[in-house]
């Protein structure tokens, strides 16, 4: 699975009416993903050791808003292409 780390250690991580707050601050997403979230997710802070992963298609991914923290530990690689 490939995810977009989004928020690390210390962050607070926020998605309402469409858009992914990080520390408050909305993200300008529009070249970056597929489509904007249709859901709401109440503000979380990432713990220590861990990162919040969010896939491009927002609305079908599978990634830290439906099951948590990504520990830094299960991290093994880095995206080079997006097409």
């Amino acid at each position: 699975l490939i995810k977009r780390v989004v928020a690390v250690a210390g962050d607070e991580v926020e998605v309402r009416d469409g858009l992914l707050y990080i520390n408050g601050a909305p993200q300008d997403e529009d070249d970056l993903v597929n489509e904007r979230p249709r859901y709401d997710m109440p503000p979380v802070t990432v713990p220590e050791g861990a990162v919040f992963v969010l896939g491009d298609n927002r609305n079908n991914s599978l990634d830290s808003h439906v099951w948590g923290f990504l520990p830094v530990k299960n991290i093994i690689g880095r995206a080079v292409f997006k097409y």
